[in-house]
């Protein structure tokens, strides 16, 4: 098995690609894969009957190319039909989990998060405005990065200054509960541009992906995204310097991603 090539997003199943991927060949994965909700992709739709078994593969083959102070990041949605689905994927995965992570969907107003949900007009459920992010590592114990993670100190309140000088840094540390906008602009300008029937029905925001890269404290090495999608993890991985491998079975999200890629700064 020869290492992977860098900088690449593989038009393949995953599970196929991870099956010839070496040993400890990535530093971090960021992923949101499948939620089996039933949900139909461009050429493909997210319904399977073995899908517990088929993540507890893929998963395990992800921790197996990680590095061993390397850290994975799951993003899972939630199913009212299958409820503990997410858990049971979560339980499945053979590494440790170190944090486990809120999600929750801010609506933007004025460029300041306001709230946490957007309208809906069920009449048996309560509006779904979270998702989990579990992040794992191989024994639970890996360092992160408390300050790159953190929020800078807004200085023009003097309780913030006085924090700041009191515990001589200039951050809050970040929780365990994000709260990001769902539907940020570039996500709609992105959406638009994906045409008709190949529209990406769950595009996640950058900043998740940044947030996860800030927590693992990654400043030189390999991002993986067995679930690539549109491409946003390869996005943030280039915008950050960092090398990207990622692999996508839909052939139009693939050429769309790498479209993406090519266009970024």
């Amino acid at each position: 098995m020869g290492a992977p090539e860098k900088y690449m997003i593989h038009n393949i199943d995953c599970l196929k690609f991870l099956e010839t991927t070496p040993d400890e060949s990535f530093d971090v994965c960021i992923s949101s894969p499948p939620y089996n909700l039933g949900v139909r992709y461009s050429k493909y739709e997210d319904t399977r009957v073995d899908y517990i078994e088929w993540m507890k593969d893929v998963w395990s083959e992800v921790c197996r190319v990680l590095k061993p102070d390397g850290h994975l990041f799951l993003n899972l949605g939630y199913s009212k039909d299958n409820p503990f689905d997410t858990y049971k994927v979560a339980e499945n995965v053979p590494w440790s989990l170190q944090n486990n992570i809120i999600w929750a969907k801010a609506v933007e107003v004025d460029g300041r998060v306001r709230g946490y949900s957007i309208p809906h007009s069920s009449k048996r459920y309560l509006q779904n405005g979270w998702e989990h992010l579990f992040h794992f590592t191989k024994n639970g114990d890996t360092p992160i990065d408390i300050e790159w993670s953190g929020v800078p100190y807004n200085l023009d309140y003097n309780n913030a200054e006085r924090n700041a000088k009191r515990s001589g840094k200039n951050y809050r540390a970040t929780t365990n509960c994000w709260h990001i906008t769902y539907k940020s602009k570039a996500t709609k300008e992105i959406t638009k541009e994906i045409a008709g029937h190949n529209k990406h029905p769950a595009i996640y925001p950058e900043t998740l992906v940044e947030k996860c890269l800030k927590v693992s404290g990654l400043k030189k090495g390999v991002i993986f995204d067995p679930f690539m999608g549109t491409g946003t993890t390869a996005v943030v991985a280039k915008h950050y310097g960092l090398e990207y491998v990622g692999c996508e079975i839909d052939k139009d999200y693939h050429k769309f991603a790498n479209e993406r890629i090519a266009r970024t700064i």
